[in-house]
């Protein structure tokens, strides 16, 4: 057996005893007070980690970045497959401990180890002005920041979520978005492109664009058949009232000093300049995709305005 073979072996062993560990000990974790349980969804690089940065500064926010591999395909924990609101609370159970550790990249854990909590970030020094608590003294709202991967699950589970949505009044999903174009290229530049059925890294940019805006489209086809249970929101259009419809989404509190804090961690420094004929094509496939909603579809546009 090569060594190789043998280290992934060990790793998935370790992983699975490190799991069951932390299982059993999450059932000692108290979720009475937890008002709302909230999934990211649709593309990566796409203002997720930003936004999930944004609400873990709210003192009754926990969030737990990324841990696909652990969750998802778990019959313990992967209540998208098979709901029962046991599986659920052993998901929240696990999430909050999980969220207390953990590490960067796949693995996940604390959002503190993601790039937004990196040196040069505001939301470093604004976490450490809040007490720096990974864990919160009282949890109103869970955040999972797995995007992509969730709404993959989702469609391949085939999960009914109008039967979830019965049984489950604390299920939430969160979609931000950032100019399609500029999450185009950043996706096929970090590898996440992948993750598009049918896409690879060398898949064309508009093809890429597409499979964005079908992602999109897919929220917000759910957000209109589930208005309370669906948030999106524009990256131009983040303001003070989208930090208090954010709370009030996740029937969290609009605290002064957190809508500051939000306000002062939302940091967009870079633009990019595409060619006219992909913007162009941007446009058609807005207007394709979104010919019953001219109101969402001219928000989708106002990226491309000059």
């Amino acid at each position: 057996m090569k060594l190789k073979k043998i280290k992934r072996i060990a790793k998935q062993f370790l992983l699975h005893f490190s799991k069951s560990r932390d299982i059993a000990a999450a059932r000692k974790v108290p979720i009475e007070d937890i008002r709302t349980v909230c999934l990211f969804l649709g593309p990566y690089r796409n203002l997720t980690t930003l936004s999930a940065s944004i609400l873990f500064l709210h003192p009754n926010c926990q969030v737990l970045n990324h841990a696909a591999n652990r969750i998802f395909g778990d019959p313990r924990l992967d209540f998208l497959d098979g709901y029962d609101d046991a599986k659920f609370d052993t998901f929240v159970r696990y999430a909050i401990r999980a969220s207390a550790g953990g590490g960067r990249g796949k693995l996940g854990g604390s959002i503190t180890f993601s790039h937004a909590f990196d040196q040069e970030h505001v939301t470093r020094d604004l976490f450490a002005s809040t007490g720096g608590q990974l864990v919160k003294t009282t949890i109103r709202s869970l955040v999972w920041k797995e995007s992509l991967r969730t709404s993959n699950r989702i469609r391949e589970t085939k999960i009914d979520l109008a039967r979830v949505f019965e049984r489950n009044s604390r299920l939430r999903f969160l979609l931000p978005i950032r100019n399609p174009i500029d999450c185009a290229f950043s996706n096929r530049k970090s590898g996440h492109v992948n993750l598009f059925a049918g896409l690879d890294d060398d898949s064309p940019i508009e093809r890429v664009v597409e499979a964005i805006l079908d992602e999109i489209a897919w929220v917000r086809k759910n957000q209109r058949s589930y208005p309370e249970r669906f948030f999106i929101y524009f990256e131009p259009e983040f303001d003070a009232n989208t930090v208090v419809q954010l709370a009030e989404f996740l029937q969290l509190e609009p605290k002064d000093d957190w809508k500051q804090n939000a306000l002062s961690a939302f940091e967009i420094k870079k633009r990019y300049e595409h060619p006219e004929p992909l913007v162009t094509h941007y446009r058609q496939a807005v207007q394709g995709r979104f010919s019953d909603d001219a109101e969402f579809a001219n928000r989708l546009l106002r990226f491309v305005e000059s």
